[in-house]
């Protein structure tokens, strides 16, 4: 939480990195930035959202969205129909599955 206060008092954004952590897989929280109780300005994501499917994500605030519009910028796998079918898939499948509970039970198991 400090680390993000120094970031914005220089004038920096704050990028949370949920590759390894998002999607539920902290158990207790959806996100690791939830879990440590900040906002970011920018949230990276991955792996968790494909399943194994190559796809990933970035997401934004408006402000720093309308500025990334004015440059270019290059993703493989932006706006491929059969990624996002994937995407929105497997966000199905988490919370139909219970997937976040499941992980919470395993970490758990592993704590004890």
């Amino acid at each position: 939480k400090k680390a993000y206060e120094l970031v914005r008092a220089r004038g920096g954004v704050c990028i949370s990195d949920e590759v390894q952590t998002g999607f539920g897989r902290l158990g207790s929280h959806y996100w690791g930035f939830e879990y440590a109780d900040v906002v970011p300005d920018i949230v990276t994501m991955a792996k968790g959202m494909g399943n194994g499917f190559p796809i990933g994500a970035v997401v934004t605030t408006p402000e720093i969205a309308a500025v990334m519009g004015q440059a270019l910028h290059f993703n493989t796998f932006g706006g491929n129909p059969v990624a996002s079918a994937v995407g929105s898939t497997v966000l199905d499948v988490i919370d139909e599955e219970g997937m976040q509970a499941q992980s919470a039970d395993v970490g758990t198991y592993f704590l004890e």
